[in-house]
């Protein structure tokens, strides 16, 4: 007995003479064809015993998952704010995955006195980010009380169940020490207080880094706080050294400007007197035509990274623990004077 012929896309095609593209679209329910065609192409489909493949060609309907994100409010009350940002572009990320973010912002009692989270409590959350640095016991208690997927952004700690996403305070401050070097200073000041984050932290070592190895010295009175050692509160005037250094390199643009502000007060010109560089590159630039030296950090990949983290977390295709760090890019703003000797050997190679 012979075996049946299968039907294929071309035999529709030619009983009703049409095109083999008419039918695909029509069987796949695509648009470019008429819902009357459309009949015509499953009627004799049917008739001519074509296996109508229902899902092969349908996308798997993914997941909706609700994401929480915490922000304290101390980070996002001035605006522009840095890590509402964050949360804008994480959220878009997670839209795109037909996912949803619940914001909960964070006052300073609550954080201090590690109170549970509210806005979550009528929502079964899938999982967590948790934007910026905050009270490590606080975070602890609201890892706890969910018990889902935690990704910490810009902030790094020890607990082995949360995945961290940082930006590259370290290379980053790095980088902008060894430019100021370059432009023939030897004198830089560094202007945060290294004990409120573990950025600021990051940030110092980098710049003592950069000192080292061009054999430079670090001096105390040239590390200058800029906040409270709980990183709650800005300093608005800094007290600067009797003498001072030619340069000052801020742990973010914010205070770069204050101390450009106070400087000038003062009667120093910048860059002319003395020269300042900051990192960040959000938020405070192109203050009177004057664009600061500072570092840019990444936040599209930020937030790309930290939902991509979650989700797979979530899904259980990944483990925890993990940190990455997130590089940026060097600004070379105007901020910054090369010094006599640097522009006289610049000059000789010429």
């Amino acid at each position: 007995m012979a075996q049946k012929k299968e039907v294929k896309l071309e035999d529709i095609a030619e009983e009703l003479q049409i095109s083999i593209v008419s039918v695909s679209n029509a069987l796949k329910g695509k648009k470019g064809v008429s819902e009357a065609l459309r009949e015509k192409v499953l009627k004799k489909a049917k008739e001519l015993g074509y296996h109508i493949k229902q899902d092969a060609d349908k996308k798997v309907e993914k997941k909706k998952y609700y994401i929480g994100v915490i922000v304290a409010e101390r980070y996002i009350k001035e605006f522009p704010s840095f890590y509402m940002d964050i949360y804008k572009r994480i959220a878009q990320e997670t839209t795109k995955r037909g996912s949803f973010t619940i914001l909960e912002i964070v006052n300073e009692e609550k954080e201090k006195l590690c109170q549970n989270i509210t806005f979550f409590s009528e929502v079964k959350l899938d999982g967590l980010i948790i934007i910026g640095e905050m009270n490590p016991d606080y975070i602890r208690t609201v890892t706890a009380t969910c018990q889902v997927p935690v990704v910490c952004v810009d902030y790094y700690g020890m607990d082995k169940d949360v995945d961290y996403v940082v930006t590259d305070s370290y290379g980053g401050m790095q980088e902008v020490t060894q430019y100021v070097i370059e432009q023939g200073h030897k004198e830089i000041a560094f202007v945060g207080t290294v004990e409120a984050t573990n950025s600021i932290m990051d940030r110092y070592q980098g710049y003592c880094k950069a000192l080292m190895k061009n054999r430079l010295p670090e001096k105390a009175e040239w590390i200058i706080a800029d906040r409270s050692k709980d990183g709650y509160n800005y300093q608005m005037e800094f007290e600067l050294p009797n003498k001072m250094p030619t340069a000052f390199v801020c742990n973010c643009d914010k205070t770069a400007y204050y101390l450009i502000e106070q400087l000038e007060q003062m009667g120093y010109r910048v860059p002319e007197d003395i020269s300042v560089a900051g990192f960040d590159y959000y938020g405070y630039q192109n203050r009177n035509s004057r664009k600061l030296v500072t570092y840019e950090n990444d936040e599209k990949a930020i937030a790309q990274i930290s939902v991509n983290i979650l989700m797979k977390r979530i899904e259980g295709k990944r483990n925890c623990g993990e940190i990455r760090i997130v590089e940026g890019r060097l600004v070379k703003g105007n901020t910054i004077r090369a010094l006599k000797e640097r522009e006289d050997k610049l000059w000789q190679e010429k």
